[in-house]
């Protein structure tokens, strides 16, 4: 892996910062906001030229391959170069598109399909002229006192819109495909109009009234996008179709005075064209300057629920969680579809509906509060403000950055796991919650200090990214107006958990105990415990020193090093050798214990396996010598039997089976004797009937048959008629004796 010192060294002079600082140190009016002209895409480098209008890249692999191109600098002109000053570039999701972004307008960059290390696929060019999308021209021209606060391009890959949020009070949506100059969409946020008219009656100005609720803190200074939701429309009477789910956009929306907004939008639905504008939202617990009236950034944490993170310029931050109600009127009748009726009960993120028909919007729950360190000398006098950027690391998802014009803090909240765990989880599962309870707090890392102390003349930084390419290793890329270039790697302070190596995995066939595992993740714990650092030590990038500077802050902010060193890295790992060294001394004592006790168990081993073989020895002899007397059991059992006068059950159940058997067996006998008898009887008789077939003559033996057959007929009715005769007889007879 190149390291991230390789990394900055070869930044540090590389080519393609040539001439930018000499093109931003030339702007009188420096804006309070960082700037970010810097962007890094898998291993492209851009940085925009305002000088030349143009959008320079280079290739670090290539860089790294070959230390002779570090001169080879392409150059992406604008076909029409914006008129306004670029604060900053803004690349798509599928990074095909950039924005240009300024305070008085946008223009897209369309980038080639071949650019960078595909270079000779356009003819060998260094420079090669892009198409531009200038975006609300029109309206930016027309009115000359609004301005552009924010810019990002909508979330959903499918849609190429940009989102833009002017000075007005109003976030608009443009396509850039098809029409550039009409939005799609547009929301006025919040009721500014009318809280002017009320203050300073009918005649204010327009102008006027854009002062009053900006001075107020009543209109949006930043916004973002959270996960999107999806909503399930009620099927309409007489229809056995499903409604289609309807996919809502969240837009969380930022107020100067701490108030938070929540927009609902659609692009694929005409129903929420004009979109569902709720707020301010509650936070819980409730503060009386209502956690901030310097309200500047807002950032939304790719996670479920949404974490949001909201700054000010007074350097503090404010961790919230976002938790949408449960309690739903289960016979509160909607009605039809319109703006109210949200998101269906088997969603995932759902807005639902109270007995007035009002939205239930989330409520945020402020988890923990972070106060940064801007400046890093003691002073009596008021700290200054600045704007705070949050900027989101593609590497792990629950940390972001901080970037202001006077350095950069990285900050980790490794409890938005355990957070997601617990959401997830059973209402059983009580451990869940015990570990959300147990949570370590977030790991502020202070990477880069650019104005160290108030009389530092100024190093402001223009640029911010991050590099996720594993040939360089997560690397935070920074870039300040006098054109150099630092990177600095992001596990310094916090590392992730890494997965448990091959050798460590347990078998589930082996007995492992649970103590030792117990003993050895305490151990880590404390050890971790022991070397967390409270404060960090900054890389100090600061500009050229003059020989007016204040001698008392320069040995206050050595001092505050020195002590930052001692306290936080020497003290601690002092504390840790200490421990790992009584750790280290028991373990060897209890080694020599373990040792002898082994030597103990091998002597106790080596005399039971002498005591063993002596008792096999002695079974085998016992096992031959119970055969013997079994043997002689059971002779002497058989003649005891025999000596018996009695019979015992068995024997007299048996004798009286053998009786049965005995004259069922006679029987069986005479039957057979009877069968015997009958087929002789029968053989004989067959044997007459063969002679009498032997005398009749042959063809004659019908004949005489038939005159047989009438001879027995006749004689049958002769024998009948007199049968009839005697019965009539018969019946005089006892006629008259009746009589």
């Amino acid at each position: 892996m190149f390291s991230a010192v390789s990394l900055n060294h070869m930044l540090d002079k590389h080519s393609v910062f040539n001439e930018i600082a000499s093109s931003e140190t030339q702007t009188d009016n420096k804006s309070s906001k960082a700037q970010q002209i810097l962007h890094i895409q898998g291993g492209n480098l851009f940085v925009w030229d305002d000088k030349h209008s143009c959008l320079r890249n280079t290739n670090l692999r290539s860089d790294i391959n070959d230390s002779n191109t570090l001169e080879d600098v392409q150059f992406l002109l604008c076909r029409n170069p914006p008129l306004f000053e670029v604060q900053s570039i803004i690349f798509n999701q599928s990074s095909n598109h950039v924005a240009l972004v300024g305070s008085r307008g946008v223009t897209v960059l369309v980038l080639p399909h071949r650019f960078g290390k595909d270079a000779e696929y356009e003819g060998g060019k260094r420079k090669i002229t892009c198409r531009t999308i200038p975006v609300a021209e029109r309206f930016f021209t027309t009115n000359i006192s609004v301005q552009l606060i924010q810019a990002s391009w909508y979330p959903d890959e499918s849609f190429l819109h940009l989102c833009l949020l002017t000075s007005d009070n109003s976030l608009r949506i443009y396509n850039v495909q098809s029409d550039s100059q009409m939005p799609v969409q547009t929301h006025k946020l919040g009721q500014m109009l009318e809280n002017s008219m009320s203050l300073a009656g009918s005649r204010m100005s327009l102008m006027s009234m854009y002062s009053v609720t900006s001075s107020l803190g009543e209109t949006v200074v930043a916004f973002d996008f959270a996960s999107p939701i999806e909503y399930i429309p009620k099927p309409k009477l007489l229809s056995n179709k499903d409604p289609k789910p309807i996919k809502l956009q969240p837009i969380y929306l930022l107020q100067g005075n701490g108030d938070v907004l929540i927009l609902l939008t659609s692009l694929s639905s005409n129903k929420f064209s004009k979109g569902v504008l709720h707020g301010p939202l509650i936070m819980l617990p409730s503060a009386e300057d209502n956690y901030g009236t310097e309200s500047c950034s807002i950032r939304v944490m790719k996670s479920s629920p949404s974490v949001i993170v909201i700054a000010t310029a007074t350097g503090k931050l404010y961790h919230c969680i976002a938790l949408w109600s449960n309690n739903f009127d289960e016979d509160h009748d909607a009605g039809d579809f319109d703006a109210q009726s949200m998101i269906s009960r088997e969603s995932l993120s759902r807005i639902e509906l109270s007995e007035g028909g009002e939205v239930i919007a989330p409520t945020l729950y402020v988890y923990e509060t972070v106060e940064l360190e801007l400046d890093l000398t003691v002073s009596d006098d008021e700290p200054e403000s600045h704007d705070i950027t949050l900027h989101e690391d593609p590497v792990l998802p629950f940390r972001y950055h901080c970037c202001t014009s006077v350095g950069i803090h990285s900050i980790a909240m490794p409890w938005i796991d355990k957070l997601g765990a617990f959401v997830n989880a059973d209402d059983e599962n009580k451990e869940v919650l015990s570990d959300l309870a147990q949570g370590d707090p977030c790991v502020v890392e202070h990477v880069l200090c650019t104005k160290p102390t108030l009389s530092s003349p100024d190093c402001n930084i223009i640029g911010l990214t991050v590099a996720a390419d594993p040939m360089f290793g997560p690397s935070l890329i920074c870039l300040t107006d006098d054109c150099h270039c630092s990177a600095v790697p992001l596990l310094s302070t916090f590392r992730p958990s890494s997965p448990p190596l091959m050798s460590y995995i347990e078998d589930d066939t082996l007995s492992t105990s649970p103590l030792k595992k117990l003993s050895e993740t305490n151990f880590v714990d404390h050890i971790r415990s022991l070397l967390k650092r409270d404060a960090s030590q900054p890389i100090i990038r600061a500009g050229a020193w003059n020989d007016e500077a204040n001698d008392r802050e320069c040995l206050q902010l050595l001092t505050r090093a020195t002590q930052v060193f001692r306290d936080e890295y020497i003290l601690k790992q002092k504390l840790a050798r200490d421990a790992i060294s009584k750790r280290v001394m028991l373990l060897n004592e209890q080694k020599g214990q373990q040792l002898e006790d082994l030597q103990e168990l091998n002597d106790t081993k080596a005399s039971i396996t002498t005591n063993a073989e002596q008792i096999a020895n002695d079974y085998e002899d016992c096992q031959e010598r119970q055969q013997v007397l079994l043997e002689r059991l059971e002779l002497v059992v058989k003649r005891v039997k025999e000596s018996d006068p009695y019979l015992s059950k068995a024997e007299v159940s048996m004798g009286k089976e053998l009786k049965s058997l005995s004259s069922k067996l006679r029987q069986l006998d005479n039957n057979i004797k009877q069968l015997k008898i009958k087929q002789e009887y029968q053989e004989k008789k067959q044997e007459k009937g063969s002679g009498l077939r032997k005398n009749f003559p042959p063809g004659g033996s019908i004949a005489s048959m038939s005159l047989q057959t009438e001879k027995f007929k006749q004689i049958i009715l002769e024998e009948g008629e007199k049968i009839s005769e005697l019965i009539k007889k018969l019946n005089n007879m006892n006629v008259q004796v009746g009589l």
